[in-house]
């Protein structure tokens, strides 16, 4: 049998269909390996269909998968978000904690970037391909929309603290689960309860939603102040509130462009809440 090697063409080909499945939400099992000159190359290993983010469930199905109910997430999640009394503390929980399936599949844990002692902080849904490669939330596409956001009403990293509702990369980039969800809450109510930031600014339907216990769309839910409900390391409430306001994630921005002058009308009402009006 004649023996082939990969041109320049082959490869430049070999990589676009990569990164098209990369965006299509496929995923390889095993790398792909430049064959040597003069050796047949390696097959490709036949990418693995990852499941499609689920349609918004009823009110019923929700309750049914514990969306929001720290209660499904099992002590596992409770006893190791008690454990931390301190921001860097609970950056060492969450990197050993084992009880989402997330993280066996995503390369790095993503706690946080920015300022600790800002008087913001935002949470969004989950990590993309760009923030599960350097290991910090919002660095993608979506993260330098979401720092131009806030650069117009004259904040930079500095003024910011920002993490997600979960610390680990849902494989091709799909939706995190109502039971992942569920999972990691514990985690990042704990991480708000020690920032304890003056405002909290939650991106996107998954974060409004599970934040606040609420089954409204962030459609309606966006440009609303809302009173977020502090918890202990218990996960009971404290009885303390911080000003909550919705906005829409910077990818759904992205996507639907003509949305970012409701947006803009967000981060100014954001920019008079900060100077007291």
């Amino acid at each position: 049998m004649q023996e082939t090697s990969l041109t320049r063409q082959d490869e430049k080909a070999l990589k676009a269909l990569i990164d098209w499945w990369a965006e299509a939400g496929l995923e390889l099992d095993a790398p792909i390996v430049r064959a040597k000159p003069g050796r047949a190359p390696a097959p490709a290993a036949k990418p693995r269909a990852i499941a499609k983010p689920p349609r918004a469930a009823t009110a019923a199905a929700a309750r049914a998968a514990g969306f929001g109910d720290t209660r499904k997430a099992g002590p596992g999640a409770l006893e190791a978000a008690a454990k931390a009394d301190t921001l860097e503390a609970l950056e060492k929980v969450i990197g050993e904690f084992e009880g989402c399936a997330l993280k066996r599949t995503a390369r790095n844990t993503v706690f946080a970037r920015g300022n600790a002692g800002a008087r913001i902080m935002i949470v969004g849904e989950a990590p993309g391909r760009d923030e599960d490669e350097q290991g910090k939330p919002f660095v993608g596409r979506s993260g330098q929309l979401l720092d131009r956001m806030f650069a117009a009403i004259g904040l930079g990293e500095d003024d910011l603290y920002i993490s997600n509702i979960v610390n680990w990369r849902p494989p091709g980039n799909r939706n995190p689960t109502q039971e992942e969800i569920a999972i990691c809450l514990p985690l990042i109510e704990r991480h708000i309860a020690l920032k304890a930031p003056d405002f909290l600014v939650v991106a996107g339907g998954v974060s409004a939603q599970s934040l606040l216990r609420s089954e409204t769309g962030i459609t309606r839910l966006r440009g609303q102040w809302s009173d977020y409900k502090l918890r202990d390391a218990s996960g009971a409430e404290t009885g303390q509130t911080i000003p909550c306001l919705p906005v829409f994630h910077p990818s759904f921005l992205l996507r639907q462009p003509a949305s970012k002058r409701q947006a803009w009308s967000d981060m100014l009402a954001l920019e008079a809440r900060l100077n007291g009006r």
